[in-house]
């Protein structure tokens, strides 16, 4: 499996701008598992992850490690194709046309809903602190460097959490923009 896969496609992104789409994709990113382990594990009908399943497969972020004769059928275990998944910034280039366009609004959407979701349901009283900011700066390239680098690494720490292993863990999402303004 690939540390960091550069997402170069627009259906890709499509694709993981839908949270369940997402949350299937960080299963199989944990080991490789059956379609029927990672139903369990989030409590859905087996059903209702194949088409989702197939979809991650046929655009080329999931892969088959296995497969096996089970009663009449094949059991296929799949594994996400990398640990991390980063767009290539050129896929939102001004000439992109309409579709990157609507894939970046898809994004901003799903954010969106998920952030609004989370304040519409904040608990005072809850210890675990959100983070809603939108800042802006000006620094040199040198810096800028730098805080690509910190946000990198902050990035990989993410993408080291496994959430199979903390019986208290919690889910969490984010949303990173990090470009350059006039």
């Amino acid at each position: 499996m690939k540390e960091i896969y550069k997402i170069r496609d627009l259906e890709q992104v499509r694709l993981l701008a839908d949270p369940f789409k997402l949350q299937l994709l960080q299963a199989f990113a944990e080991a490789p598992k059956a379609t029927k382990q990672v139903a369990a594990e989030l409590g859905e009908r087996v059903t209702k992850l194949y088409r989702h399943v197939d979809a991650l497969h046929d655009s080329g972020l999931l892969e088959v490690v296995e497969e096996k004769q089970k009663r009449g059928t094949i059991e296929r275990t799949f594994r996400a194709v990398a640990r991390r998944f980063e767009a290539d910034h050129s896929l939102f280039a001004s000439d992109g046309g309409q579709k990157v366009s609507d894939a970046a609004r898809e994004m901003l959407r799903v954010s969106e809903a998920e952030i609004l979701d989370v304040l519409a349901h904040w608990d005072e009283g809850d210890e675990e602190q959100m983070i809603i900011t939108r800042i802006r700066g000006r620094a040199s390239p040198q810096k800028i460097a730098e805080l690509r680098a910190t946000l990198n690494e902050w990035l990989d720490s993410v993408a080291d959490c496994d959430q199979s292993s903390a019986d208290d863990g919690r889910n969490i999402a984010g949303l990173i923009a990090f470009y350059p303004v006039d």
